[in-house]
């Protein structure tokens, strides 16, 4: 096969020149324009809010300009499909950007790459005409394998060992099945693993898989076909990997096996940031098959200075990088100019009592509000996170793990709206997230396409839907099923008008009405007989919901869904809450990084870093290690302002506490203590 470089269109002064004319770039360092002329097979290291996305997009853009190949493309891949949402929003209307997103190019996920090209192409050859993949609907499918009493005994020796039926995951094509990372702790002579075991395989045979065990058949069908690894390098000489930090070591066995970096036939581009590697999946495990970066110096380069943000941010932040950034350290060469918005702000740590976080997000809000005027407010997003974000009822204040959760600083807080990709419980949480998804970015389709899969997975519930040819998107699924039953078509469009157009506060009063036309919907998506009583969880109100229900915008600045809103005088600013997971590759004006509980409290636990006495990776154990790593994607988010909040409790006696104040204020940080509803600022 012969080597890949010359077919890849060498990139000129002139090239970069022209894209940034028509992108409006700023000039571009000697790292940038590197990364943009490299042919090679390279890894990129590039800190946050280095417009790595930006490059990616303005490097695609150049060489869709003089691709010369007319089967041969530019394979992108990434975690999320970030690089194809910019060149639609920047390059959409040109046609290098509708050159990009067609053959024979593929801009897409790792998952709908390995799906596309090798897992369905195996699963079709072997049985299974039209597979269900989907976590949530296959889980459910394998609990109805069992009985009530027989999924108790399985689900309850799972918890005993600290795991949970929903982790039953295929690992081999034999059907062999495992816990994720961990393998079933009950030998295959036990009554729990033959239960299990008959829940697999039962699901299997019916075509309902998780997303990660698409991965099982891709390296089957490379099993069956080797030569489909070397079809693939033929298609896609040029191979770019976007979020390289955040790959799974199940997704990284396959993609170096199609795309292996040593190989002179392809040309394998890695991007990312080692600093930013958090995972919320519970078998997040990164890729050490082939890790990134690449430990030869010779075949990385590393962008370290960030337009997102000042060296002061940069300072503060930089401690936490588990790898050093440069040299150095992280170095912050912005923020760009805001308007209101002063050159320097008062990053500060506020000190909360120990049993109560009442006032935290009002003093944090407060703060901004003395900081920036409303301009710059209009124009920047103002957020609070936690790496613990989930519903923690159980846990009131005065429990040693109390704050354990985003939801322990505000009650209104749904976990479930604030999760980077949602994957609700209920029916009730699709309408939610849907509303909130179409409320949050004034667009209509992925509050659509959120539900109708909520809608496809209740018919999946109730009946057969083995008839469905599933596509890309949900809503094209329901309209084509319905696409000759005109009345059930006409309930769908005013369901989706009433919901997500008139918007029709959802509560427990005016549920079962709703419910009508929902079920007229999913009994028609399904094929035969359906049974209503099999999806009575699935529909039930969830009877620990307290959020606020989603109500339409009445003003551009009005509060929505998980949206605090702090008023003083006449002003008010709006603060966003979610997790730190979700909130990885946006940019914030001010970031509130607030103390949540996992296995020790995380303040505690970063303290040595935020004194100064540890940096980096040095002396981290394996937890230190993690939070090290949510607390600088988290710090990293704001251009302007970082504040933090911390209990009391963090800082020991009062002496203690006095030094620590010291050691803090010289550092950079502004230490502010709660006290019975007042302020107290220690110097």
């Amino acid at each position: 096969m012969p080597d890949a470089l010359p077919l890849i269109p060498e990139i000129t002064d002139e090239d970069i020149e022209w894209v940034r004319d028509l992108m409006r770039l700023a000039p571009l360092d000697g790292p940038r324009r590197a990364f943009l002329v490299a042919r090679n097979t390279l890894d990129v290291s590039a800190c946050p809010g280095s417009g790595k996305t930006t490059l990616i997009v303005a490097k695609l853009a150049i060489l869709a300009r003089k691709w010369p190949h007319g089967t041969k493309g530019i394979c992108v891949l990434s975690h999320t499909n970030v690089a194809r949402e910019e060149i639609q929003g920047r390059l959409g209307n040109t046609l290098i950007g509708q050159r990009l997103l067609r053959y024979p190019h593929f801009i897409d996920t790792i998952h709908g790459f390995v799906n596309r090209f090798l897992a369905l192409p195996w699963l079709n050859s072997n049985g299974y005409p039209s597979p269900i993949i989907d976590n949530n609907v296959t889980t459910a499918y394998r609990r109805g394998v069992l009985s009530s009493n027989d999924y108790w005994k399985v689900q309850g020796y799972l918890e005993n060992k600290h795991s949970s039926f929903d982790h039953l995951r295929i690992c081999e094509r034999d059907l062999s099945f495992n816990l994720g990372t961990k393998a079933f702790p009950a030998g295959p002579e036990t009554k729990s693993f033959t239960l299990a075991k008959q829940a697999i395989e039962s699901a299997a045979r019916a075509g309902y898989f998780c997303y990660d065990e698409m991965f099982v058949w891709a390296r089957a069908l490379l099993e069956d076909f080797p030569d489909v690894s070397s079809w693939l390098r033929r298609r896609f000489p040029l191979v770019l990997l976007d979020e390289m930090q955040d790959t799974f070591e199940l997704q990284g066995s396959v993609l170096h096996a199609v795309f292996p970096r040593t190989s002179p036939a392809i040309v394998v581009q890695r991007v990312g940031d080692p600093n930013q590697a958090i995972f919320d999946d519970f078998d997040g495990k990164p890729d050490e098959t082939d890790p990134f970066p690449d430990l030869d110096a010779a075949r990385c380069l590393e962008i370290s200075n960030s337009y997102r943000f000042g060296p002061e941010v940069a300072a503060l932040a930089s401690p936490f990088a588990i790898t050093p950034v440069s040299t150095t350290g992280l170095c912050g060469t912005g923020p760009r100019l805001v308007d209101g918005a002063p050159t320097v702000c008062g990053h500060t740590i506020f000190i909360f009592p120990n049993s109560t976080t009442v006032g935290v997000l009002d003093v944090y809000g407060k703060h901004v509000l003395a900081t920036f005027d409303d301009g710059a407010l209009a124009r920047g997003v103002i957020t609070a996170v936690g790496a613990v974000h989930k519903n923690a009822s159980d846990i009131v204040p005065g429990h040693a793990h109390f704050p354990m959760s985003v939801s322990h600083y505000w009650s209104g807080y749904t976990a479930e709206i604030a999760r980077k990709e949602p994957h609700p419980n209920s029916l009730v949480q699709y309408i939610r997230t849907a509303q909130a998804v179409v409320r949050d970015g004034r667009d209509l389709s992925p509050g659509v396409e959120k539900l109708a899969s909520g809608l496809v997975r209740l018919a999946n519930y109730i009946g057969s839907i083995s008839h469905i040819r599933r596509k890309a998107r949900a809503h094209r699924t329901v309209l084509d099923v319905l696409g000759t039953d005109a009345a059930a078509l006409g309930v769908y469009r005013r369901l989706v008008k009433t919901l997500l157009i008139d918007w029709l506060p959802l509560t427990e009063d005016n549920w079962s009405g709703v419910q009508a036309d929902i079920l007229n919907i999913a009994c028609a998506l399904c094929d035969g007989d359906t049974v209503l009583t099999s999806a009575t969880s699935f529909l039930a109100w969830p009877g620990d919901d307290t959020s606020p229900p989603v109500i339409a915008p009445t003003s551009p600045t009005d509060a929505g869904p998980n949206v605090y809103r702090v008023l003083s005088d006449d002003r008010h600013v709006d603060i966003r809450l979610g997790s730190i997971h979700s909130v990885k590759g946006q940019t914030h004006l001010a970031t509130l990084v607030l103390n949540t509980f996992f296995n020790a409290h995380s303040s505690q636990r970063i303290l040595p870093w935020l004194l100064g006495d540890k940096v980096n990776e040095n002396g981290a154990k394996v937890q230190d290690r993690k939070r090290l790593l949510q607390t600088y994607v988290a710090m990293t988010r704001p251009s302007h302002m970082i504040c933090l909040a911390v209990p009391r409790s963090t800082f020991g006696n009062d002496e203690v506490f006095a030094q620590h104040t010291t050691t803090l204020n010289k550092r950079g940080w502004r230490v502010v203590e709660i006290i019975e509803g007042s302020l107290i600022q220690h110097l």
